[in-house]
């Protein structure tokens, strides 16, 4: 592991990480239809759906290697090929549903876990390790024998969540195994254990030749007091977090696949009271009813429906579950076309969160100095400035939710990509915490914050920063492909090399 400075953004450190489990399980250790290896046949269908059947080679499955492919499996979280190297960005999968054994398939969301893992990714990367992020991540990666990159304390849950799924019996199913053996999966911690955000950057090998992974760690989103110095005299530009009425007759509720009680497999949901706030069940405006999409939170029901299986992330991931990592995967060749993804935005002017440091002091942390009961501006303004110094952005994958959405809106997501400056913006995160089908009111109010924030002082400059918007609008766009050409002259950028050498090493 090499250890490097980095002076232009704050005191943080540059490691290198490596794994060399990449090797696919063994067919023996499949035993039944729910959990099959993913045979050529089944992966190339299984890529085609993802990837587009023109950017997969039909006899071998094999992904274009002169493409960058993402393609939205909800949420925040995204199947993407890098130059033919597949990954999985995130594994939850919003309403997932037990599929129909006869008829058509009206479920919202037409594909599950199985279908991830036909796709055959080489590796999970986890923004955090919440439920509506990391569930089906163990699962997929046992099967695969694939890593799972994350915190390390979310690397715990995955191996609670390894040892539950091995000791059910899965009756309901035949008693066929939910994963082959109890093993522990192959889970990388990418920052040091109860390290301060910002203050470890990582590099991760697992694309190597084809692309270095620039990591570190931030800070998960929260509500924070509303923020004058944004706003100034505007008033805040609210979310309108509705839906459309419509939801429930074109998406007639099915079977959750995760067993859990209601409100978390009922569907539709009826009121705040039923679905519950926050983080157990979704934002919901009292007397606005949605259909939120079988988080797995509560009580495991005690008799459950054929095709249910609890593949969810232990007690929603628990304390560890809001530490976030935030990662730029930057290609070595042609334009070094660079991805930064993120599945959350935290309020970093305040610093405020759960993590070490923010409230508390860490002995050595170069940010004690600022901590408060309210949060940490220094480790926050750290962040921004490893944003301001990463290699230029060509696009973007953010949240766009927040669970500050009633004091401050879309503020936090905004001020993140006026640090990142992406060429383009792909938001995430509408399916969870925001209510189904209400994505084009976040595009809304994203627009009017760009306006209202015009010579804030938290604004980089003063001047505001327009990517380019690509709005990804549930569920129509779920697994279509978002294809671009990392040789493309837009993502020249003369900034690029040296940026690169000073995070990649090349």
């Amino acid at each position: 592991m090499e250890r490097r400075r980095i002076p232009s953004a704050g005191l943080v450190f540059v490691f290198c990480l490596s794994t060399f489990a990449v090797a696919r399980a063994d067919d023996r250790d499949r035993e039944h239809r729910h959990h099959h290896p993913p045979t050529p046949e089944a992966t190339i269908a299984a890529r085609q759906r993802f990837f587009g059947a023109e950017n997969v080679n039909p006899r071998n499955g094999d992904v274009r290697s002169d493409r960058v492919i993402f393609s939205w499996i909800t949420n925040a979280g995204y199947a993407a090929s890098f130059k033919g190297r597949v990954v999985l960005l995130d594994t939850y999968i919003n309403r997932n549903e037990v599929p129909p054994t006869s008829g058509p398939d009206l479920r919202r969301t037409s594909f599950g876990p199985d279908d991830l893992i036909d796709l055959n990714p080489e590796a999970i990367f986890l923004g955090h390790g919440h439920g509506d992020h990391a569930d089906n991540a163990a699962y997929i990666a046992k099967w695969l024998n694939i890593p799972i990159y994350s915190t390390p304390e979310t690397c715990d849950v995955m191996q609670e969540d390894v040892t539950r799924m091995a000791a059910d019996a899965n009756t309901v199913n035949g008693g066929a195994k939910l994963v082959p053996n109890s093993a522990p999966v192959n889970c990388i911690g990418v920052v040091p254990r109860g390290s301060v955000p910002g203050t470890s950057i990582v590099n991760i090998n697992q694309l190597n030749p084809v692309a270095c992974i620039v990591a570190f760690k931030h800070i998960h989103s929260s509500s924070v007091a509303t923020d004058p110095e944004f706003w100034g005299s505007n008033p805040i530009v609210p979310v309108i977090n509705d839906y459309d009425p419509r939801e429930q007759s074109i998406y007639p509720p099915g079977t959750c696949l995760a067993p859990f009680n209601p409100p978390t497999t009922k569907e539709p949901a009826g009121t705040v009271a039923e679905i519950g706030p926050g983080a157990t069940g979704g934002v919901l405006t009292t007397g606005i009813t949605g259909l939120q999409g079988c988080l797995g939170t509560g009580a495991v029901i005690p008799t459950l429906a054929p095709g249910q299986m609890n593949l969810t992330t232990t007690g929603f991931g628990g304390v560890a579950g809001p530490y976030s990592i935030f990662y730029q995967i930057i290609l070595r060749d042609g334009n070094h076309f660079t991805t930064t993804w993120h599945n959350t935005a935290g309020p970093l002017i305040e610093g405020a969160g759960t993590d070490p440091g923010l409230t508390s002091a860490v002995p050595g942390s170069p940010f004690n100095a600022g901590v408060s009961p309210k949060g940490n501006p220094l480790v926050g303004a750290n962040l921004f400035a490893i944003m301001d110094s990463l290699p230029p952005t060509d696009i973007e994958f953010g949240s766009v939710t927040t669970l500050g959405l009633a004091t401050n809106a879309v503020r936090d997501p905004f001020l993140y990509t006026q640090h990142v400056r992406p060429q383009i913006y792909v938001p995430g995160h509408m399916t969870d915490v925001q209510i189904v089908s209400s994505s084009l009111q976040s595009k809304k109010a994203f627009l009017l914050t760009q306006e209202a924030a015009a010579g804030s002082s938290e604004v980089p400059g003063g001047v505001v920063y327009k990517p380019e918007l690509r709005w990804l609008v549930d569920p129509n766009d779920l697994a279509r492909p978002l294809v671009y050409d990392p040789n493309d002259e837009r993502w020249a950028n003369a900034e690029k090399e040296e940026r690169i050498r000073k995070f990649c090493g090349w």
